[in-house]
């Protein structure tokens, strides 16, 4: 069950955590967002990262929205299997532009929001409106695509950042 009670309150902290990143990015040298934060990830891999798990639940919510069921996580990988399918996405993406990254961040970010938006209380807050949310509401799938994960990225980075400027 979603943390929030309320549509205005997820929006806000959507707005929040996307604010505090993007504020954050901005300190940061380009050439900085390459190096490495935390295992073997650079910034561009967080984002990279967040980037592609937001247009799975873009695709799960469109998939759902159709009437049929997306495989979820994807059709190789199952949950028990994350740390494989996040390997997947690394290497995917480990070529891939930082311009390119933002880039696809950002259009992410504005479709997932936009979602959320157009969501109505009963969609984003009860149980078994959606195929994929299984026990869950899409609310709680929708936060660990946007705010939730935008948050554990900032602090990954934040960490790293404050200790770097420290040296």
């Amino acid at each position: 069950m979603s943390r929030f009670k309320t549509k205005q309150a997820f929006i806000e902290d959507i707005e929040k955590e996307w604010e505090l990143l993007t504020n954050l990015l901005e300190d940061i040298p380009k050439k900085s967002k390459t190096e490495v934060v935390i295992d073997g990830m650079s910034i561009k891999d967080f984002l990279a990262h967040r980037a592609e798990w937001g247009r799975m639940m873009i695709q799960w919510y469109k998939t759902a929205k159709s009437g049929e069921t997306p495989a979820v996580p994807t059709e190789k990988y199952k949950w028990n299997q994350l740390k494989e399918l996040n390997a997947d996405i690394f290497k995917r993406f480990k070529n891939t532009s930082l311009r390119k990254i933002e880039s696809d961040l950002k259009e992410v970010h504005d479709e997932l929001y936009k979602i959320v938006k157009k969501a109505t209380d009963k969609e984003l807050f009860e149980k078994n409106v959606y195929s994929f949310t299984g026990a869950s509401d899409l609310a709680t799938y929708l936060n660990s695509s946007t705010a939730a994960h935008y948050r554990s990225a900032r602090r990954h980075i934040q960490k790293w950042w404050r200790s770097k400027q420290e040296k």
